[in-house]
């Protein structure tokens, strides 16, 4: 089972993308839900996936995906979870006001986070700077994430 952590559902591309394959995976054999504090009301897409609150992942035991480099630093805790991985949609790290790298490499560097590049262009950065990515996963691809959910 995958479950995918957000702090917010907003109207923005990586949360379109990423409910939109949600939706799907609804429609396969692959079990998803959503880890989620708060959904805005304007919200363009329906959810039709089950949505749990965020703190309900450190109970989980599936497969753990985040693409949100703030909410990968909960992965350190969550020790119930299969795999943990760090979609890196945006390489947002290098505008981050005060980020050292102590901090990103807790996560970048870790043993236990694996990574996924949204294309191959960002694949050969994060590998350079950091570890391989062990996936690369164009906008939320749902058949990715059914790859994912299958070798994992």
């Amino acid at each position: 089972m995958l479950g995918i952590l957000k702090t917010t559902l907003q109207n923005i591309d990586k949360d379109f993308f990423c409910v939109d394959s949600l939706n799907k995976l609804t429609n396969t054999k692959t079990n998803a839900c959503l880890f989620c504090d708060d959904i805005i009301n304007e919200f363009i897409l329906p959810v039709n996936t089950n949505v749990l609150q965020r703190s309900h992942i450190f109970k989980f035991s599936g497969t753990l995906i985040t693409d949100d480099l703030s909410r990968s630093q909960d992965f350190v805790n969550t020790s119930y979870a299969k795999k943990r991985f760090l979609y890196l949609y945006h390489l947002e790290w290098p505008y981050i006001n005060d980020l050292q790298y102590k901090h990103i490499k807790r996560i970048l560097l870790n043993n236990h986070i694996e990574l996924i590049a949204r294309s191959e262009q960002h694949a050969k950065l994060i590998e350079s700077l950091f570890k391989k990515p062990k996936y690369v996963m164009p906008e939320w691809d749902y058949k990715t994430l059914i790859e994912i959910d299958q070798n994992e």
